[in-house]
């Protein structure tokens, strides 16, 4: 009999594990500096081709001097088969740091795509509403790979729709243990990063600099087709002096989008919570003990390469749906 009930409880709890529901997410996105933004969308696309997360929605929270940022968005989304995804756009834009993406309006001009320009693309405040409001209690995990500007708005105008509806704020952005200079997520909008790690309802998730900066990816795109819109961006953006697809480059946004989706996995993250993170004028983070904080910072565990193959495997997996 009890070898009945231990064959029987295997295949059970199989079928449990794998019927763990898909994370829902939206990433808020800076599609415009550096190319490790459209290295995170191809990653989070191919998660959500295998069934681990479903992208609600791709906001971006940078306003470009190109104005094509949302259409660079939308070339991705289209490449790999998602090409109604909702975008929103961030109208007034960080408060320093502007610049002038190398790779945006190339994949507006080069890949097929129908948002038109940021100052006439959805609010990314409407967008985040409109999706939140939809969703059911508590599921919504979001993954900030830029300036915090949308996410401040959202924290000002809808604190309780944040607090019932998003499960937790995954951030790259910050320094753990701090540095001299502010990390560029950050200095980017230093008021709305403050604001946030201020006033945020529900659990955030930091992942600094020094996570990504030593998880070199994006080579492996030279083998991918040449209409495939992330290829072309890593092609443009520039790494030390050469084409960021020559050898690679830092993977700090697609660290912190594989943790929103697949969570705390043992053999790359350890995880210190119970605290706050601290933004102060200048920008720079810092990290404050206390019990009942709703904060948590990561820390990479193991080689830095083997986060970057599975990184990599994912960002240059072809898409399903297409």
């Amino acid at each position: 009999m009890k070898l009945i009930t231990v064959c029987l409880c295997v295949p059970l709890l199989a079928v449990v594990v794998a019927a763990a529901p898909p994370v829902r997410l939206i990433l808020d996105t800076d599609m415009s500096g550096d190319a490790d933004d459209a290295g995170t969308l191809a990653l989070l696309h191919t998660l959500a081709d295998r069934g681990e997360c479903v992208l609600l929605a791709t906001v971006v929270n940078r306003k470009d001097h190109t104005n094509a940022s949302a259409a660079a968005v939308d070339a991705i989304n289209t490449y790999y088969g998602r090409p109604n995804l909702p975008i929103g756009t961030d109208k007034v834009g960080p408060t320093a740091l502007q610049r002038t993406s190398l790779y945006a309006a190339a994949l507006r001009d080069g890949f097929p795509n129908d948002i038109g320009p940021d100052d006439r693309a959805p609010d990314a405040f409407d967008v985040y509403r409109r999706m939140l409001q939809a969703e059911r209690g508590g599921e919504v995990v979001i993954c900030s790979v830029g300036a915090l500007s949308n996410l401040a708005e959202l924290c000002r105008r809808e604190p309780e729709l944040v607090r019932a509806k998003v499960r937790r704020l995954v951030v790259m952005g910050g320094h753990f243990p701090p540095a001299d200079q502010p990390e560029t997520n950050i200095a980017t909008h230093r008021d709305a990063a403050a604001y946030v790690a201020r006033h945020w309802p529900t659990e955030i998730v930091w992942q600094g600099f020094e996570i990504g900066n030593g998880v070199i990816t994006g080579a492996a795109l030279a083998r991918t087709p040449a209409d495939n819109p992330v290829r072309r961006a890593y092609e443009l953006r520039r790494y030390r002096n050469r084409p960021s697809i020559a050898g690679g480059q830092p993977s700090y946004d697609q660290a912190a989008a594989l943790y929103a989706v697949r969570g705390p996995q043992a053999e790359f993250w350890e995880v210190v919570r119970g605290g706050w993170v601290r933004i102060d004028g200048p920008g720079h983070t810092r990290w404050e003990p206390d019990p009942a904080g709703r904060h948590a910072y990561v820390k990479l565990k193991g080689e830095p390469g083997a986060l970057a193959t599975v990184i990599e495997e994912l960002m240059v997996a072809p898409p399903r749906q297409r």
